[in-house]
């Protein structure tokens, strides 16, 4: 399967799996509901940044989103929220700590590593 096919069928699926619409995910990447549907359907490429911030509103590694098999995706739900919870403004923010958060995590384990 073609990696954006696989990117494609992945961040719909996680879409639904969050009970996110299209419009949701739109406003949280600032682009257009269309550009969302065009990604989803391997219509459009998907921008390396887009599947940065899909990685982080998801609670993924960006690398996940490139797994032909979802039932390896290890989806955590610590920062899991619904879309009816949050705005999209606010999930932009959830994303910022979150990217905080690995960033401090990886260099912990590099460091403990040495």
């Amino acid at each position: 399967m073609e990696t954006n096919n696989i990117i494609s069928k992945n961040i719909k699926e996680l879409r639904v799996k969050f009970a996110y619409t299209q419009e949701f995910i739109a406003e949280y990447l600032g682009i257009t509901p269309a550009a969302v549907s065009q990604y989803e359907n391997d219509a459009r490429t998907i921008p390396e940044s887009v599947v940065e911030k899909l990685a982080l509103l998801y609670n993924i590694d960006a690398y996940d989103l490139y797994e032909e098999n979802p039932e390896k995706q290890p989806l955590l739900s610590t920062f899991a929220f619904r879309a009816g919870e949050l705005n999209a403004s606010d999930m932009q923010t959830v994303s910022k700590f979150k990217k905080i958060i690995y960033n401090y995590i990886n260099m912990s384990t590099a460091l403990a590593n040495e």
